[in-house]
């Protein structure tokens, strides 16, 4: 399997699992670790595997830089908008999580053009 697959597999994982332990309001030791995790890697990575690149420690970099900015600009959002909401703001983050992957896995359907005999 490859390893951008394995990624979008675990990004959507993380997001459900993210979304479930928290609108379910479940009193689990894991519940930080999950939505840390979460918020930490996925949302960047959704769109970091859109740039193609070959580099595991350039791309988790990016990942995390990106990850951080999407969360930020979420909350200030929210916060400008005036309405808080923690549930909010992570099921707009899972939503871009989600879009993120769609748009790598139509990407890699692309049609590549045929090239002249």
């Amino acid at each position: 399997m490859k390893r951008s697959v394995v990624w979008q597999i675990i990004i959507m994982a993380s997001a459900y699992a993210a979304v479930i332990v928290v609108v379910a309001d479940l009193v689990t030791p894991f519940r930080a670790v999950i939505a840390f995790w979460f918020l930490l890697i996925c949302p960047g990575m959704a769109f970091v595997g859109l740039l193609g690149l070959s580099d595991r420690l350039t791309e988790l970099i990016l990942a995390i830089a990106l990850s951080l900015t999407l969360d930020t600009i979420v909350a200030m959002a929210m916060v400008y908008a005036g309405v808080w909401s923690p549930i909010g703001g992570l099921l707009a983050l899972a939503g871009q999580s989600t879009v993120g992957v769609v748009l790598q896995v139509v990407a890699s359907y692309r049609i590549k053009p045929m090239r002249a005999p």
